[in-house]
């Protein structure tokens, strides 16, 4: 039986063309969820938060299993396959291509936009046309769980990008201010009203047919709407635009996030610009901080006059990098002049690019732009970087930051730009509160592992399962190198892993955390000796006391050492006079402890080496 499946609108489902009745409520919420992870299995667990919205009744398993056969009878025709399984402790669907009209859309809307950045509008409008063309008028119905409508949230986003794009699209392919295209942009303003490049194009659509007034009109509908929602003014582009009506000017400027055109229809004097896209593919499994996601992607996307810095930093391997690239991708299309990324050097031993460096290789991501040659010196670099970002929307994320010597002065007086800094220590001068990224908590945790070593591994072996997610102490990036020795051999059981882990000998090097500690630790000086040190104590909290008998320092010395500790996230506070030290990092300082130089070397030297 031929299936088709639509949840862009009201759930249907069709099979050999004719519409099949869903069984309504749970059964049909349990067939939405499954095709939003559609080849992949869905752990029981899961489904269960998805379907009751409390707290799930005792039965809740096996009213699942009533639901997942419900749909097998609905969606299997005698002498077929099943296209429902069960499988890895939950439950997998079937979809082959083009069934699915959400991945349809997602692949037309991929290669639509991919094309128009190529600068191919003939190639790109109709894909875009026809992955808009798959929503229904009609909204999708309340999802039942948090998943569900955060995944519904994500296409409505797409959407509305990709209705941006396609309307870019017909004006450089000449649309003169259609009815059609006038339309499309008003609709789309009534259901996102704090778009600001979807406020450009529908004056500059408006422009084109030769409706000044509305354009205007148009700008002020504009301010309301962001002074009311948000309390801010528009962005430079859209203000910029305003002027240029104002000044009856007959060809409006091109908006940012078109790229240039080969059909000729750019403006002859329009100066080209390099538009960078650097972020790289976030291959990783990522799972939880959702919450954490959404503070660092609203705090981004508030970049409209002025620019705005962010920071995110927390200790070795808890997963500063990677909810760093994710939140910047999620803000990626409030960045249409440019998102640059770079690896500061801070996370592993090493030397950290020099700050002249830093300024010199954001510099070259433009060099493009200018053709002028390049400049001499720290001050003069930055002050080229903030005229090429002046009044741009471009984001910068750099990564593993070691000083925030390295981070200063790139971003201009005005523009929408945005800084994206993690580290390893707090960093100065953020216009928002710094976000410390704690350990996954252990639920999290055993989902990372769960996506990295797979639901058999860890449903088999819970006990083991939570044992290793304990010994790594929650750090994604241990978890996932301890994962890979699982998905790696399958002679490896759950219990097996555990136990190397529970022996002090292997732990540090499973886990991969011995380069970055180290990176850590050659920034303490003269508080490397009390680090050292802790090699010799046991798991429990730390007093100044301890650590002053243990090195033989007076108190006040112990506690300004054990200060820069913390600073460097290798210890945190637990109460007056008491810290405490994570035993992976315990077992790092006992490897120092055991290799400690004679004592005719410093600790300053003991620590660089």
């Amino acid at each position: 039986m031929e299936l088709t499946f639509r949840i862009l609108g009201p759930v249907r489902v069709c099979g050999d063309g004719r519409p099949l009745r869903l069984p309504p409520g749970r059964p049909t919420a349990m067939l939405v969820t499954l095709l939003l992870h559609a080849g992949v299995a869905v752990p029981v667990e899961r489904l269960r938060e998805e379907l009751w919205a409390g707290p799930a009744p005792v039965s809740a398993v096996a009213n699942l299993r009533s639901h997942a056969s419900q749909l097998r009878r609905l969606l299997t025709a005698p002498g077929e396959p099943p296209r429902l399984h069960a499988q890895h402790g939950g439950y997998r669907l079937r979809v082959g291509p083009g069934e699915l009209d959400a991945a349809e859309f997602e692949r037309l809307a991929a290669e639509g936009l991919a094309a128009r950045a190529d600068g191919e509008p003939r190639v790109a409008a109709p894909l875009l046309e026809r992955a808009l063309a798959l929503w229904s008028v009609t909204d999708p119905p309340p999802a039942y769980g948090p998943a569900t409508a955060a995944a519904f949230d994500r296409l409505r986003e797409r959407r509305a990008g990709v209705r941006e794009a396609y309307a870019a699209c017909r004006l450089d392919l000449g649309d003169r201010g259609s009815p059609e295209l006038l339309a499309l942009l008003r609709a789309h303003l009534t259901e996102n009203p704090l778009r600001e490049p979807a406020w450009a194009l529908l004056m500059t659509a408006q422009c084109r047919a030769g409706d000044q007034a509305a354009a205007l009109e148009t700008y002020r509908a504009a301010c309301r709407a962001l002074a009311g929602e948000l309390g801010i003014a528009p962005g430079p582009e859209l203000t910029e635009l305003y002027r240029a009506v104002r000044r009856r000017w007959q060809r409006p400027p091109p908006i940012a996030a078109r790229p240039p055109s080969r059909d000729g229809e750019r403006a002859a004097e329009a100066r080209p610009v390099l538009v960078p896209h650097e972020l790289p593919c976030a291959a990783a499994p990522f799972v939880g901080r959702h919450a954490e996601l959404a503070r660092l992607r609203t705090a981004l996307t508030s970049a409209r006059e002025h620019p705005v810095t962010v920071t995110v930093h927390g200790t070795a391997g808890v997963g500063k990098s990677a909810l760093g690239l994710r939140a910047a991708v999620a803000a990626l299309e409030s960045f249409p002049d440019g998102q640059l990324h770079l690896d500061l050097g801070g996370s592993v031993a090493g030397t950290p690019l020099p700050p002249v460096e830093v300024a010199a290789r954001v510099l070259r991501s433009f060099q493009g732009a200018t053709g002028e040659p390049e400049p001499t010196g720290l001050a003069e670099t930055r002050a080229r970087v903030r005229s090429l970002l002046f009044g741009r929307r471009v984001l910068l994320v750099l990564d593993n930051a070691a000083d925030p010597a390295q981070v200063d002065g790139l971003l201009p007086a005005r523009g929408g730009c945005a800084l994206l800094v993690t580290s390893r220590c707090p960093m100065p001068d953020g216009d928002v509160r710094p976000l410390r990224l704690d350990p996954l908590p252990t639920g999290v945790a055993l989902a990372l592992l769960r996506a990295v070593a797979g639901d058999r591994r860890v449903d088999d072996e819970p006990e083991a399962a939570r044992a290793v997610v304990a010994l790594c102490e929650g750090l994604p990036l241990a978890l996932r190198t301890v994962a890979r020795r699982l998905a790696e051999g399958p002679h490896w059981s759950m219990a097996r892993l555990a136990r190397l882990l529970r022996d002090e000998r292997h732990r540090l090097a499973e886990t991969g955390l011995g380069p970055r500690l180290t990176a850590s630790y050659r920034r303490l000086g003269s508080a490397a000796q009390v680090f050292r040190r802790l090699g010799g104590t046991r798991t429990g909290p730390l007093t100044t006391e301890t650590a002053a008998a243990l090195t033989g320092l007076p108190p006040e010395d112990a506690v300004r050492a054990l200060d820069r500790l913390v600073t460097a996230q290798l210890a945190e506070p637990a109460g007056p006079g008491r810290y405490r030290v994570g035993e992976l990092v315990r077992l790092y300082a006992a490897e120092l402890a055991a290799v400690e130089q004679p004592s005719g070397h410093t600790d300053e030297e003991a620590s660089s080496r």
